[in-house]
């Protein structure tokens, strides 16, 4: 009887322990192995769910419903099917005989389950039963993790916004006053502020002053872009924090799009620019800050420069200390409030009286840091035509609303300033005018790229109803496809930006293919061609563009020589990127002739990893999660040893012998002495085979008869298209056989005659055998890695065995039979005859044939067949 200790599945099931109280009375040997085996695939979908969670950005939901775990991130969901009740779901114990699932298992006194837990003879096992599944979820935004809980089976997952990018936008990275003429890309005058005298009452935005209270004048704010653009900033909680940990003691408020801040206190920017996931940001200063810390909150501990800050999202640092909050040095005084100038009027942090401004809603501020607040009413002689073209003010959240019939009129506004020091200036009436756009911003969905070693794999764009929506006359004064522009914002996407735009331009020096195709239908099996764009309806057709990107696909040139198109950018990376699609209008022929924009598309592209398992598959030289590899290429002489590392093959076979490009980053082993040891090149890469240390692998072989150490972890790493960026690894466990380990008779058992010889006896390796008789037993064939055949060479021997070449196998015959005195067995022509110095072997008994092998590496392998007459 033995103790046994008997597992199942962690989902859903019962791991059921043996803790003492009661004896098993069958060998579960094989039950265990089988539920092991299950618990390791589970444990192995999770963290594959893991490792491609974290390639496609983050997470940003978790649900659980219907037994389906969905995992959503920036570029999609990701979703596992997790067992309700599987493995062990009933034990039971009948007049003291415990059974699990109907099979008995053991004894015991007691077996109770109290709040879902088991308890074996009062004892409480170590996991519920049949407990449902379930899913608990707990973010932890300062580490930026999200810890996913299955079943008691936990896996950590980033945030989403633990892999957002936030860049600044040029140099732009001082909150001073905000006033015309000050540069943006610099510190200007520092913030104004006062600390009021008497209370005011004020009916603009920012409301009621008080007495005592501290009175902040306007501040210009700061750009920044954000990557994924589908990352909402403005839902954020954010910050300030210096390298020191000091939190600036300011309110951080993103405004969506560049056109809010005020930031342009000049001329707009390109109304073509990209501006999707672009934000600027504004600070407020608390308002408990004395005078003492409003000066010196902001400054070094000496006084001599500005504290310099990064912004944190959620609690996340997510950009490097470049941030400055210039303060005045003291409060103002002023007399008077300053006169309003129309000049200085903002709407989405555009100045002046002509606004070439997006239909929507804009913040209203004003170019002046002496100002506190401004409001903004429409002038009764403008409130008809602000009714019929849909122009509002909402003085009290200090914003305007445009609306597209409000495009080229003009409106009358009221305009008052009160300054940081509580004075109103006199109410002023402004002319203003909004500019008409003669192009359309489109925003697309993200388009997803998963880079794989595949042949053909380029990128496909759903174009949506970019062109689908244009008028007849737009899509006929295209006229040619070199009037569509690619461009792309960033120096990492998978095209070169110079290469992208040659491509959008048809360029045959890049692309054998004819750059970027636009078809019909998302299989890009029906293409638009270059005449066909002359047909203002089949360029409406367009719904996909095709974008040649793979560093595996080319041609023959003229030549001869095979070119290829595109390739990955060398510096390209995952996440998203954006690219700007831009439709000009030919308008004719002659010296006057322009093209005109008719519209620009953002194309948001989420380029995403693909995991180990989606690109390799495992060979037959693996046993569950563990690669088997034989020691090879042994030379005695020189003490050397390799091993074959070949563990992986293409899932697809259009992949080119992808497999032949990975390389073991890492193979790692514990000593006899219990030292970790690295194999092959120390810290850097090694190819396949491995050389292994023949000292190390052969300390104490003399003694023990087997290798120091059998087992080793390894690192795979394969990096795609040559992009360092685009590296994958998989981490798995090595299992060293030596040259002759597992030989084995090919029976079970075998029968003597009464000649007391063993006929027809077969030693096997790798499906390579040998008869064991004295004719035969000479050579045994083995397939090398490379897979040509060699041949083993047996050499009979006496202890102590004296090593030859690295193919030489030592053998030992050995007999036992109780039969027999000095039992002795030898090789005939007819077999194995046992022979002994008396005694007779009867019908129905008989004893063991043993044949003790010993290799190169002195490591012994036994063969044991047992005999009967």
């Amino acid at each position: 009887m033995r103790k046994k200790y008997l597992s199942a599945l962690l989902f859903g099931a019962l791991l059921f322990a043996s803790a003492g109280t009661f004896t098993s009375c069958k060998d579960y040997d094989d039950d265990i192995n089988n539920l092991q085996e299950q618990i390791n695939t589970i444990a192995s979908s999770l963290n594959d769910l893991k490792t491609k969670v974290e390639s496609m950005g983050g997470v940003k939901d978790v649900t659980f419903a219907d037994g389906v775990l969905t995992v959503t991130t920036d570029a999609g969901s990701a979703t596992y099917t997790i067992p309700d009740k599987v493995g062990i779901t009933k034990v039971e114990l009948k007049d003291g005989v415990l059974y699990v699932d109907g099979v008995e298992a053991g004894k015991a006194q007691t077996v109770e389950v109290k709040d879902g837990i088991l308890y074996i003879d009062g004892e409480a096992q170590e996991l519920n039963v049949n407990f449902d599944s379930n899913v608990v979820a707990v973010i932890d935004k300062a580490a930026g993790i999200y810890t996913l809980t299955v079943n008691n089976e936990t896996i950590e997952l980033p945030i989403a916004y633990a892999t957002v990018t936030v860049k600044t936008a040029g140099n732009n990275t001082y909150f001073t006053e905000n006033t015309l003429g000050i540069p943006n890309t610099g510190a200007g005058v520092g913030i104004h502020w006062a600390r009021a005298t008497k209370d005011v009452t004020w009916d603009g935005p920012k409301g009621n002053i008080t007495k005592d209270m501290l009175v902040v004048g306007q501040i210009k704010g700061v750009e920044v872009s954000v990557r994924p653009v589908t990352f909402d900033l403005t839902t954020a909680e954010l910050g300030l924090i210096s390298s020191t940990g000091v939190v600036a003691p300011v309110t951080v408020k993103a405004w969506a799009g560049q056109d809010n801040g005020p930031i342009h206190t000049t001329s707009r920017v390109s109304v073509n620019d990209l501006q999707h996931g672009d934000y600027a940001l504004t600070v407020e200063l608390n308002k408990d800050l004395t005078d003492r810390q409003v000066v010196e909150s902001f400054a070094t501990a000496d006084g001599n420069a500005n504290v310099k800050y990064a912004l944190t999202v959620n609690g996340v640092k997510a950009t490097d200390y470049v941030y400055v909050i210039d303060t005045q040095l003291k409060a103002d005084a002023q007399l008077a409030a300053p006169e309003v100038d129309g000049d200085k009027l903002c709407f989405g942090g555009v100045s002046g009286t002509y606004y070439d401004l997006p239909v929507g809603t804009h913040k209203i501020s004003y170019a002046d840091g002496r100002v506190y607040d401004v409001k903004v009413e429409i002038d009764p002689s403008s409130e008809s035509d602000a009714k019929v073209y849909g122009l509002s003010v909402d003085t009290q959240a200090g914003t305007i609303t445009i609306g597209e019939k409000a495009l080229e009129r003009s409106f009358k506004l009221k305009v008052t300033l009160i300054d940081v020091n509580g004075n109103i200036s006199n109410t002023k009436v402004v002319e203003v005018r909004f500019a008409e756009r003669t192009s359309q911003t489109v925003e697309l969905e993200a388009s997803q790229y998963t880079v794989t070693p595949a042949q053909v794999k380029d990128i496909v764009i759903d174009l949506g109803d970019t062109f689908t929506s244009l008028t007849d006359e737009e899509a006929i004064t295209i006229k040619y496809p070199w009037n569509i522009d690619w461009t792309t914002e960033d120096t990492n996407f998978l095209v070169e930006q110079t290469t992208l735009t040659r491509l959008g331009h048809s360029d045959p020096e890049i692309d054998m293919t004819g750059g970027i195709v636009y078809y019909e239908d998302e299989a890009c099996t029906k293409p638009i061609n270059k005449d066909d764009f002359a047909d203002g309806e089949a360029v409406k057709k367009i719904r996909y563009a095709k974008i040649p990107v793979n560093p595996a696909h080319g041609c023959t040139d003229n030549f001869g020589n095979f070119v290829t198109s595109t390739g990955y950018n060398t510096r390209a990376t995952t996440g998203e990127h954006l690219l700007k699609l831009t439709l000009k209008r030919y308008t004719g022929v002659g010296a006057g002739d322009t093209q005109v924009t008719i519209k620009t598309v953002n194309v948001p592209v989420h380029v995403t990893m693909p995991t180990w398992d989606e690109v390799f598959k495992t060979t037959t030289q693996w046993n569950g999660n563990t690669y088997v590899t034989r020691l090879s290429n042994v030379d005695i002489t020189n003490r050397l040893v390799n091993i074959s590392m070949d563990a992986f093959g293409d899932v697809n076979n259009e992949w080119l012998g992808a497999h032949n490009s990975i390389v073991v980053k890492e193979l790692k082993y514990t000593d006899k002495e219990g030292r970790e040891q690295v194999a092959g090149a120390e810290g850097g890469l090694v190819s396949t085979p491995v050389e292994l240390d023949y000292s190390a692998l052969t300390n104490g072989t003399a003694e023990s008869g087997k290798l120091a150490f059998t087992t080793m972890n390894a690192v795979a790493e394969y990096v795609i298209g040559g992009v360092s960026d685009f590296t994958i690894q998989k981490e798995f466990t090595v299992q060293l056989k030596s040259i002759f380990e597992d030989a084995a008779f090919t029976a079970t058992s075998a029968k003597i005659n009464n000649s007391r010889i063993i006929e027809g006896l077969k030693i096997g390796l790798n499906g390579h055998e040998v008869n064991v008789n004295s004719n035969d037993f000479m050579y045994l064939g083995y397939t090398n890695p490379d897979a040509t055949i060699g041949q083993f060479v047996f050499r009979p021997s006496s202890s102590p065995v004296s090593i030859g070449t690295a193919d030489e196998i030592y053998y030992k015959l050995v007999a036992e039979c109780s039969s027999l005195t000095n039992p002795q067995a030898s090789l005939v022509a007819d077999g194995v005859q046992i022979t002994g110095t008396a005694g007779n072997i009867e019908t129905g008994k008989g004893g063991t044939f043993t044949i003790v092998f010993t290799d190169a590496m002195g490591v012994q392998t036994t063969a044991k067949i047992n005999f009967t007459k």
